[in-house]
């Protein structure tokens, strides 16, 4: 699978219903440190602290919760651990011990602002997160943050992946309460932000789940731009878990709204998803009619970073299709503005897509070369869904030049991270050529 299917996020999108005012600070305004007006007594923090969903916390993200800055919020924190009402889960990590039936952890008046600042910590550090890892992907129009809330910065893409990849437990608690508690925006934002760590980690049934949550929120809210995206990446979601007909209508339903209002980048996004899945089930020809669709919708909306996407999932079905010239043209141009972008993510797609169409037409040590350089790639982005691919062709590439050893390390490879994202046909697949090597 060598184009980037498996990276998309939201594209930019402004709420038709709730447009920011022009005076509204940027997102990262929020950043700034706020000085509390008082520090909680212990009674209290760790009351706050038994509200919190998720199995633990993290002291930056308890420091937001109690509304003062990280120091104190660590003091306090270690000082409820020695009087025994927290332990640490992990270093830097704590959770309340059981309270006594006597003290349920019941909402007291001033917890829902505690709660508000903990949503708005995590909501805006993932969107951080996410741009950080992707610097392409647009901006979301959030609210600013709550007096006393201050999301984290995360100062290099290992950082952000990090910090996703430890708070995705909490990230989905925390996206349940804001479904159960009527926050719809903070529902479907925080899809938008988690979809791509969730499409490069291959973490499916999470992506499932959070586009379900977030199209309920969408359709209740009456976007159409939210009603887009939501029906776009639950569609992409269902067809990875391989349930192809309710992708497909999840899919065509977002092109029929896009055409409704009048918004090609948006028909285009569709399109592009419908191609894969189309992929997916086996349908190359009819894939490769919604690529090239996508990129001239692309162009269109001058979406470049998007328009080699499609250019590069165009060539791979041209390549897969038996037509190398025209493989070659397009994954070039797609390779070209992905360069021309600094987008990583479309370079790695492309020369994953140049890798395979070097080995179908027998240039294996160039096929060698083009999958190492997208290995490289992937793993700065942390796109462990498309390294695992690009494992694969590659062990292919070195079996075809007589490189068995070389082979077996990384079709090794590809089958451990294939099982450990659930997608067995392809472990099995790679397993019977390891097999077949002994």
């Amino acid at each position: 699978m060598a184009h980037t299917h498996a990276r998309p996020a939201a594209p930019a999108h402004r709420p038709a219903t709730r447009p920011a005012a022009p005076d509204t600070p940027p997102v990262r305004a929020g950043y700034a440190p706020v000085r509390p007006c008082h520090v909680p007594g212990d009674g209290q923090a760790w009351h706050l602290l038994r509200l919190v969903p998720g199995p633990d916390i993290a002291v930056p993200a308890a420091a937001s919760l109690l509304a003062v800055d990280v120091p104190r919020a660590a003091a306090l924190l270690d000082r409820l651990t020695a009087g025994g009402l927290c332990e640490q889960s992990a270093p830097g990590r704590y959770r309340p011990r059981p309270a006594p039936p006597a003290h349920p952890a019941t909402l007291r008046p001033g917890d829902s602002a505690a709660l508000r600042r903990l949503t708005g910590h995590y909501l805006h550090t993932a969107h951080h997160a996410d741009r950080v890892i992707a610097p392409h992907h647009p901006e979301l129009p959030l609210t600013p943050t709550e007096p006393g809330c201050v999301p984290e910065e995360l100062a290099s893409r290992k950082a952000a992946l990090a910090w996703l990849d430890e708070e995705h437990t909490t990230l989905t608690a925390v996206r349940e309460l804001a479904r159960d508690t009527g926050e719809r925006w903070t529902v479907f934002h925080l899809a938008a932000c988690l979809n791509g760590h969730y499409v490069r980690r291959g973490h499916t049934a999470l992506q499932q789940q959070q586009w379900a949550d977030a199209l309920r929120a969408a359709h209740a809210l009456g976007d159409p731009q939210a009603q887009i995206t939501a029906h776009r990446y639950a569609g992409q979601a269902a067809s990875r878990a391989g349930r192809h007909p309710e992708a497909l209508a999840h899919l065509e339903r977002a092109v029929r709204i896009a055409e409704r209002h009048g918004r090609p980048g948006e028909q285009a996004w569709a399109y592009y998803i419908l191609a894969w899945t189309e992929e997916m089930a086996g349908q190359d020809a009819a894939a490769l009619t919604h690529a090239v669709c996508a990129a001239a919708l692309f162009r269109r909306a001058q979406q470049w970073t998007a328009e080699a996407d499609a250019l590069n999932a165009a060539g791979w079905y041209f390549t897969r299709l038996g037509d190398p010239a025209q493989a070659e043209r397009y994954c070039a141009r797609a390779l070209d503005l992905s360069r021309r972008h600094r987008y990583l993510g479309g370079e790695a797609a492309a020369l994953d897509s140049l890798g395979l169409l070097a080995q179908q037409t027998g240039r294996h040590e160039d096929a060698v070369s083009a999958y190492r350089a997208a290995l490289a790639h992937c793993r700065t982005l942390g796109n462990t869904y498309q390294e695992a691919g690009a494992l694969d062709r590659l062990g292919d590439s070195y079996a075809a030049t007589g490189r068995p050893a070389d082979a077996r390390t990384a079709w090794g490879s590809a089958a451990a991270v294939y099982r450990a994202q659930h997608r067995l046909q392809e472990a099995a697949s790679v397993e019977r050529r390891l097999a077949a090597l002994s």
